[in-house]
């Protein structure tokens, strides 16, 4: 008998594969610290439990169209107008969302009846459709892709789309590269890249030789590269609905992560106000400050875009879990992992993209999230202490004490108590070496990253904890 639940196996993707490594998470089983390999196929999965929306961007022949597909047939059950929950749209120039959504109700039009516009009504099949696919997007040139606007944010004029909150907008476009083009391809309108959450590379993440084994055998035996239909919506549903409820909620640990993104990331040392504004990153080209190897390649994340990440991450943390049992992913590496795919339409030193980095965005974000780690791991001990702290004390305390030295060294937050107790056992004659520590007093100064929101963070975090008891 089949389980209501949703079981990782419910997931596998008849004919789209792609094993290359796009996330590498630290975890731990119970017993033991590990790493675990994410590849790009899971991280499509990961977008499908969160819903939301994702572009796929590459080459011909990358298994973009493939991947989506897959989705659309084999897990929502193919066309709403044919009986299944998904909607698939090829990009064209006189598609309008108007003419695609709504429909003329021909009871409540004409002699005796009320005026056309009252007599438009939704077509409900595609409204409530739980995925919507538009293959080669940039198909439309960029005056006309408005009319994807709505869709790539879930709704039509003041209608959801969609059904429980649940709705998934996919995307492939061929992107213009630096050095080549595709014809008939346009690029890609701003204002719709902004509104997508996560963006796959196809390119970058191209398939492993491995994977094109896999499927010239398919191509030799003479299968067909269409996956069968089949419709698990019921159970994505309900798996969308704890990961909703679970990212209304406050995660401490990786909230106070997120926050990195919103307001450390939005530091310019030669601002007056020490703030990214208007001229970032026109200014960062003469700055000589000693640490403008981070700041100067990215900008701080909106809100909006924060908390599509979070879903994204816990959409990823429920996949891992299904796939490998209880583990417990580190915070850390589920933020950095994740941000890799998403906020870097706009976010990026567009300047550094085409004089560095030859247009290839990806790279870039790849090293955004490379230089973040590098300036986050030395101090991940003590944002963990401060927060355990806060939330459990409803102590906002930002020094600490280290006590002894290299492997053997262990921190604790600074309390008098706990110096004093340290102090009296110095003076009984025991060998004890420990200091108090300040890391955040010139964080910015030293890494580029701004956190001196970190206090009113672990204060409003401490409140909300009194709060909730």
């Amino acid at each position: 008998m089949a389980s209501d639940r949703l079981v990782y196996e419910d997931l596998h993707f008849p004919t789209y594969v792609n094993s290359r490594t796009a996330m590498v998470l630290g975890y731990n089983n119970g017993k033991e610290d590990r790493v675990l390999e994410v590849p790009v196929s899971e991280v499509m999965k990961a977008v499908e439990l969160a819903g939301g929306s994702v572009l796929n961007v590459g080459d011909t022949r990358t298994g973009k169209s493939q991947a989506m597909m897959d989705i659309h047939r084999h897990h929502f059950g193919g066309d709403a107008d044919s009986g299944g929950r998904a909607n698939w749209i090829v990009a064209r120039n006189d598609f309008t969302a108007d003419g695609y959504y709504m429909t003329i109700d021909q009871s409540k039009y004409g002699e005796g009846n009320g005026m056309l516009s009252e007599a438009r009504v939704p077509v409900e099949k595609r409204v409530k459709a739980l995925a919507t696919s538009v293959d080669e997007i940039n198909l439309a040139i960029p005056e006309m892709q408005v009319e994807y606007f709505g869709i790539g944010e879930g709704r039509h004029r003041d209608i959801e789309l969609g059904e429980e909150g649940y709705f998934l907008f996919q995307a492939s476009c061929n992107m213009n590269r630096v050095n080549g083009d595709f014809a008939g391809t346009s690029k890609i309108n701003r204002a719709l890249l902004n509104r997508i959450m996560v963006t796959i590379d196809h390119d970058r993440y191209r398939r492993t030789d491995e994977d094109d084994d896999v499927l010239s055998e398919r191509t030799a035996s003479g299968r067909l590269n269409l996956a069968p239909i089949r419709d698990i919506s019921g159970k994505i549903l309900s798996v969308h609905n704890e990961i909703k409820k679970a990212s209304s909620k406050r995660e401490p640990w990786s909230d106070a992560y997120l926050r990195i993104l919103s307001s450390g990331l939005d530091y310019c040392e030669k601002d007056k106000d020490k703030l990214k504004k208007r001229a970032w990153p026109i200014r960062c080209g003469d700055c000589d400050f000693s640490q403008k190897d981070l700041c100067s390649l990215v900008k701080h994340s909106n809100t909006g875009t924060v908390g599509a990440l979070k879903r994204f991450m816990l959409g990823t943390d429920y996949l891992m879990k299904l796939k490998h049992g209880n583990i417990s992913i580190d915070p850390l590496d589920l933020m950095l992992e994740s941000f890799k795919f998403t906020t870097y339409h706009g976010n990026l030193n567009e300047i550094e993209i085409n004089s560095r980095y030859y247009g290839e965005d990806q790279e870039l974000m790849e090293d955004v999230v490379d230089k973040l780690r590098e300036k986050i791991e030395p101090v991940k001990k003590y944002i963990d202490l401060a927060v355990d702290n806060a939330f459990n004390n409803n102590l906002p305390e930002l020094r600490f004490i280290d006590i002894g030295a290299g492997q053997d060294k262990k921190s604790i937050v600074y309390s008098q108590e706990n110096l004093s107790k340290l102090d009296k056992i110095k003076s009984q004659g025991k060998q004890l070496e420990f200091r108090v520590v300040a890391p955040f007093d010139n964080f910015a100064s030293d890494t580029g990253i701004r956190m001196d929101w970190l206090k009113g963070y672990l204060e409003s975090l401490g409140k909300s904890r009194v709060l909730e008891k």
